[in-house]
């Protein structure tokens, strides 16, 4: 029977049910329905395409309507479109010009009108419009091409003519979305991440943290069993970081690394729990040493770390751990009591407690610990101190750098260093520099200074050479590399306590900087440097000492390259 024949038998039963408004399909079988009636819809619903249509019809599908599209065309026109307009790697309009024996601009003047044919094709009324307005409805705003081409098969077909597939010429020729990296997406690819960006700022908590559960499906048009697994990777390739169920949208720093973990667990971590979340390399040290300055960090034991807002009480160390203690207790705590407090709340031995309780700034005696008297004091004043000295409103500590420095290790600062920032034992101060805040804390024995790595790096220096720390009345901090020695005494001399170079007033220079008054003659400046303990600088005066007494500047000393720079130019 053919389909007609079909259409007509089920539509004379619904007439004669009187029920001709009734849809011929779509509709379940009524009660009572003939056998006959039944198998007449079936087939007409088993129909396919290639039963209604004839088979040059059934040929025309939307690779091979861009196929004759193309092929309209003249020859040249074909060409050009083919290596310029649809191409992977264009060709120039140069390159072009050549091979085709014309000029640039009549191979732009051909790709314009070849590409004005072809963007015709897309207009309403023509048969490939229809498959241009399903793609970009199936777009919307991401769509992962392997979607796209499983919703529309033909388009992952080749056009011969162009060696493209017919996703990539209707890419090409329609403007309303683009199709890069295995995503199509409406109308740029900026703007496709740009949307994205908004929603997960809205839905991110303070510290960049977004639950995927909480993100809106990528594209109704993904089959339901893969909708996480594209917003996994529409995700990924918008630069995001994915950890479990949750979008990390911060992590441009170790902070912000951390801060985002913290907040997905839950529960304070060790560093190296931390770093095992991480989805970059870094390594133990660098970690502490930016939570340990980072207010959105508490460190609550040894090696453990929460998020400040959670309101943990704050780990400072064993030896801070005890003065608390004794503080609580009103000045005198048991041992005993010590060690069952600390140990209890924190994960630290028996035998740290005692050793700490037992040192300085502690006494323990008949299993009592209280503090031995006041603070430890301040030794030295920074004018006795040795290789530290003053030029203007800065201080100035000389050291020379080790491997130590260059690995990320702190290093011990003389006691003097306290007095200058008024650091009282206990505490930690933050100094300003470009690179970040410089940390100088008197937590030890003696005071130390944070990590200086990042300075070296900057500034490329390597171990072995003399530098300068430099703190300045104002509260910041740098780093100045000690000018190289020369051989001149009064110069070497100069350089050494940190002198701008070219010093006009030597003796008053040297006398400053360590705290002497600008006239001081020439015997008290060379004995105040002995004093001191800077006897490198001091025997250097000794031999420059009839230059210092005449007030004459030391030479400057020529370089060999610069004697060659010279000779080059005659």
């Amino acid at each position: 029977m053919s389909l007609i024949e079909d259409i007509q038998l089920v539509a004379s039963w619904l007439v004669a049910l009187g029920v001709p408004e009734e849809s011929l399909l779509g509709t379940a079988l009524r009660a009572g329905t003939p056998p006959e009636i039944a198998k007449a819809r079936q087939r007409i619903e088993r129909l396919s395409a290639g039963e209604v249509l004839d088979d040059e019809q059934v040929g025309l599908d939307a690779a091979e309507l861009l196929e004759r599209e193309i092929t309209a065309l003249d020859g040249r026109a074909q060409e050009i479109l083919a290596r310029r307009f649809f191409a992977d790697a264009p060709e120039t309009l140069d390159e072009l010009g050549r091979a085709m024996g014309v000029t640039r601009e009549r191979v732009r003047q051909i790709e314009a009108k070849a590409r004005a044919n072809m963007v015709e094709a897309l207009q309403p009324s023509k048969p490939l419009e229809l498959i241009g307005a399903a793609a970009r409805e199936l777009i919307g705003t991401v769509l992962p091409l392997n979607s796209l081409l499983d919703l529309l098969p033909a388009l992952a077909r080749t056009v011969d003519s162009v060696q493209q597939p017919a996703w990539r010429v209707l890419d090409r020729l329609d403007d309303a979305y683009e199709i890069e990296d295995g995503w199509c997406v409406s109308p740029t690819m900026v703007a496709a991440q740009t949307t994205t960006q908004t929603r997960l700022l809205e839905l991110a908590n303070p510290h960049g943290v977004v639950r995927l559960i909480d993100i809106d499906e990528l594209n109704p048009n993904v089959p339901a069993d893969s909708q996480q697994d594209a917003l996994v990777a529409w995700l990924r390739h918008c630069g995001y970081t994915v950890d479990g169920e949750h979008v990390l949208t911060r992590t441009q720093s170790v902070g912000d690394w951390a801060g985002a973990i913290l907040s997905i667990v839950g529960s304070p971590m060790s560093s190296q729990e931390l770093l095992d979340r991480f989805a970059v390399r870094r390594s133990v040290g660098s970690l502490r040493n930016a939570m340990s300055i980072d207010e959105r960090f508490e460190r609550v034991d040894r090696d453990r770390w929460a998020l400040a807002e959670w309101g943990f009480a704050s780990y400072t160390g064993i030896r801070a751990l005890v003065r608390e203690e004794v503080a609580r207790a009103g000045g005198q705590v048991p041992m005993e009591t010590l060690i069952e407090r600390i140990t209890g709340t924190y994960s630290v031995t028996a035998n740290s407690v005692v050793a700490y309780a037992s040192a300085a700034p502690f006494e323990s005696r008949n299993g009592i610990v209280r503090l031995a008297g006041s603070d430890p004091s301040i030794r030295k004043t920074p004018e006795r101190t040795r290789r530290l000295y003053r030029r203007g409103s800065r201080w100035l500590y000389r050291i020379r750098v080790t491997k130590d420095h260059l690995r990320g290790s702190g290093s011990v600062a003389p006691m003097a260093i306290a007095s200058i920032l008024g650091l009282q034992f206990g505490q930690t101060r933050l100094l300003e520099t470009p690179l970040g805040p410089q940390s100088i804390n008197w937590t030890g024995n003696q005071p130390a200074f944070g990590t200086i790595r990042r300075f070296l790096v900057a500034d490329d220096i390597e171990t072995d050479g003399d530098l300068f720390l430099v703190i300045g009345d104002d509260g910041t901090f740098g780093i100045e590399p000690v000018r190289p020695l020369t051989g001149d005494s009064l110069g070497d001399a100069l350089a050494l306590v940190g002198a701008k170079e070219g010093s006009e007033r030597p003796r008053a220079t040297l006398a400053v900087a360590i705290g002497l008054p600008a006239e001081s003659p020439v015997s008290s400046v060379i004995g105040g440097y002995r004093e001191r303990g800077d006897t490198e600088v001091a025997d250097l005066l000794v031999r420059a000492r009839t230059a210092l007494e005449d007030g004459v500047a030391p030479s400057r000393q020529v370089r060999a390259a610069e004697i060659n720079d010279i000779l080059d130019l005659l």
